[in-house]
């Protein structure tokens, strides 16, 4: 694998610089325990260097060896430079660690890059423990804009009890924007243009979203203790705790809102078809895709505009996670809730950087189309119909600007089981410094799992969850938790927030 991706990355590099380049070398001497570098310069101004160095410690039993070299070249027809590394540590007690990898980049003559680089960590404890991660990952952008990429990440960890793999891979293709918040390495260009639109059968989208549920991770949000750890989010006074979970059907939801007509399903790709830059709806012309779009992000601006304070009545939507082609995990999920007036707020979270930000739209209770962006910016522009809102799976729009639209999938997530419901209520508790149970182990957020009793097994380290008590000085209240194995970390989790 890294050998194939050091070909991609080498052919990228090709074909972004288009350039032929003089040969260059380095030279460089032995000196303060490391290589030195050199460098060349030639004609037309090209310049190429060579660097290198060595080091190694010890602490007693314990020691550190690594190295490191490079290369870099520029020209008027473009730069680039290209790295090496390799790190190792051993311990008191014969354990090791060993870093190696390579990096890349360069420059082309009309203003496009590309990057890439390869990583490998292998440990081993003391008693013959092994765990190994691999990763490898690139992108490239070109002249005006277009961005393509990808990275692959595999993991083996083996103890007395077995071995256990893990493995990950994305590729993404579109353009950046200064304000993504968090999306833009989803913002790929379908093949069939700009705007585009997809058929999804029941049956694949229902399987679609089943591998969605199975994978999320973030049962821990929406409740109490994660609020006060996100000042800033949008939440309904008077709601109870974990209220934003709940679901809305059609009759409770069409008789909130005042909309006495019968639902309106927008089945994007079936229904509602983009086809020559142009919108169909029922099979009729229903005008541009930039006019579509831009009645979108009017709807949405509405709700932007709109007085509508927390303290109003809010009906829950529910928690829904955000997917895009043939994504089985996500990270970036919506909380909704709507008025009365059909006004939309609530949360757009980011589960991989840990931000939240409050959400603004609209419903037209005419049309039934539900539209919202992500703050108070229509550059994103979410829609889809306010009765798809109240169903288990949805597909939806994504407007890029008026310019790109994208067909996603939108996944409900049920809230946590009564079980599950008690274990988060238990973190709340830990999190305002309250005594906890001795019994409780741990939420796991990363498999939706509840671990109790013993539970939590390390095939890493051959050992079970281990228990122990935190002493909180602000309150002069001692929690007592045990710890659950994470397989996205190798490590024990031990919950207790310190007050903020």
């Amino acid at each position: 694998m890294k050998h194939a991706f050091s070909c991609m990355l080498i052919v990228g590099l090709v074909c972004l610089l288009d350039s032929d380049h003089a040969d260059g070398w380095g030279h460089g001497g032995r000196g303060g325990g490391g290589w030195g570098g050199g460098g060349w310069r030639g004609g037309g101004g090209y310049h190429a260097d060579s660097w290198g160095g060595a080091r190694s410690d010890s602490w007693g039993d314990r020691s550190y060896s690594g190295w490191r070299s490079g290369n870099s070249y520029s020209g008027w027809r473009g730069a680039g430079a290209t790295s090496s590394y390799d790190r190792s540590w051993t311990d008191a007690r014969g354990g090791s660690v060993n870093v190696d990898g390579t990096r890349g980049a360069a420059v082309g003559p009309r203003g496009g890059a590309v990057a890439g680089g390869t990583r490998d960590v292998t440990a081993t404890t003391a008693g013959g423990r092994t765990y190994n991660s691999d990763k490898q990952a690139g992108v490239a952008v070109g002249p005006h804009g277009r961005v393509v990429g990808g990275s692959e990440r595999t993991g083996v960890a083996t103890g007395p009890g077995g071995a256990v793999s893990r493995s990950s891979g994305t590729a993404f293709a579109g353009s950046r924007f200064s304000t993504d918040f968090g999306l833009a390495h989803y913002s790929s260009i379908s093949a069939a243009g700009v705007h585009s639109t997809a058929y999804w059968s029941h049956g694949v989208v229902t399987t679609r979203a089943g591998y969605v549920r199975t994978n999320f991770g973030y049962y821990n949000c929406f409740h109490p203790a994660w609020y006060t750890a996100h000042p800033g989010c949008w939440f309904a006074s008077g709601w109870a705790a974990g209220a934003a979970w709940t679901a809305a059907t059609w009759p409770v939801l069409s008789t909130w809102c005042a909309i006495p007509a019968q639902p309106v399903y927008y089945d994007y790709g079936n229904t509602i078809v983009y086809q020559n830059n142009n919108v169909y709806v029922d099979g009729q012309d229903a005008g541009t895709a930039q006019a579509y779009a831009k009645q979108a992000a009017v709807l949405a601006d509405q709700g932007q505009q709109a007085k509508a304070p927390p303290e109003e009545e809010w009906k829950a939507l529910g928690v829904f996670a955000l997917v895009q082609g043939e994504e089985k995990t996500s990270n970036n999920i919506f909380q909704i809730a709507v008025n009365k007036a059909g006004i939309i707020r609530g949360n757009y979270y980011d589960g991989v950087m840990d931000t939240t930000s409050p959400i603004y739209g609209s419903v037209d209770k005419k049309t039934q189309r539900a539209a919202w962006t992500i703050g108070k910016k229509n550059d994103r522009v979410f829609e889809t119909g306010v009765y798809n809102l109240t169903k288990a799976q949805t597909p939806i729009l994504v407007h890029l600007g008026a310019d790109r639209t994208q067909q996603w999938l939108l996944v409900r997530v049920e809230a946590p089981s009564d079980s599950k419901e008690s274990k988060i209520s238990a973190m709340s508790s830990i999190a305002s410094a309250e005594l906890v149970d001795a019994a409780f182990t741990s939420y796991n957020p990363y498999t939706g799992g509840v671990h109790t009793g013993a539970e939590g097994y390390n095939p890493r380290t051959g050992s079970e969850a281990e228990s122990r008590s935190y002493h909180n000085p602000y309150t002069g209240n001692t929690a007592h938790v045990q710890g659950a194995y994470s397989p996205r970390t190798g490590n024990y989790a031990y919950h207790y927030n310190v007050r903020r």
